[in-house]
């Protein structure tokens, strides 16, 4: 019998899979479990400001679950919404496609020629049928590219300096010998007197008078 998939990995195939479909293909309480996870993922799409913890009660209340459970299923939502952001766009994508026909066959099946009309230039518009295709940036194709702070210089193509600090001081102390007219300089803070430069107008108010 082949190793049976986590529940995370389930939905990683088969989130927008048909329901009996699931039911065919995993067992009851997994099926039941991606079916669920489905459903709250969507939720949690169409309340973006929403917190884990009220995450965590619409779960327990929808499914009589327990805390530990919801909470569970919060982590499994949180990982799939950067894995399936594509996928979940061409979900969507494609079932507005299916709306707009749908709703086109409707319109002509009662002659409502307007309908009919404003079903095919939102279709039209929404495909954006009327670009050229060289036009049309490939936006979905773009990865975001990782970065990460670093101070390892080799990512740059260089070599690193051995023992850097003593480096720098060995240097310093080098060119001072070498180059004993220069001296410091001390400096000291300028008194600007901003309460003065920046003091309020006769007239009361803090702006120019233009």
């Amino acid at each position: 019998m082949p190793n049976l998939l986590s529940p995370l990995e389930a939905c990683k195939v088969d989130l927008f899979a048909a329901e009996d479909e699931l039911r065919e293909k995993y067992p009851l309480a997994l099926a039941e479990r991606v079916l669920r996870l489905r459903e709250m993922y969507n939720y949690w799409l169409a309340n973006p400001s929403m917190k884990d913890r009220q995450l965590r009660d619409a779960i327990m209340s929808r499914y009589d679950v327990s805390q530990s459970t919801a909470y569970s299923d919060i982590n499994i939502i949180h990982q799939l919404v950067p894995l399936l952001s594509q996928k979940s766009r061409d979900f969507h994508r494609a079932r507005a496609n299916e709306m707009f026909l749908e709703t086109y066959a409707m319109a002509k099946a009662r002659k409502d020629t307007k309908t009919m009309e404003r079903v095919a230039a939102s279709y039209a518009k929404y495909n954006r049928v009327d670009m050229e295709d060289e036009m049309t940036m490939p936006y979905d194709d773009i990865v975001i590219q990782p970065f990460c702070a670093t101070l390892d210089v080799r990512v740059l193509g260089l070599e690193p300096i051995p023992d850097a600090y003593n480096y720098i001081a060995r240097l310093t102390k080098e060119l001072s010998r070498d180059f004993r007219d220069i001296d410091d300089v001390e400096f000291e803070e300028a008194d600007l007197e901003e309460k003065q430069l920046f003091a309020p107008l006769s007239d009361g108010t803090d702006q120019p008078q233009g």
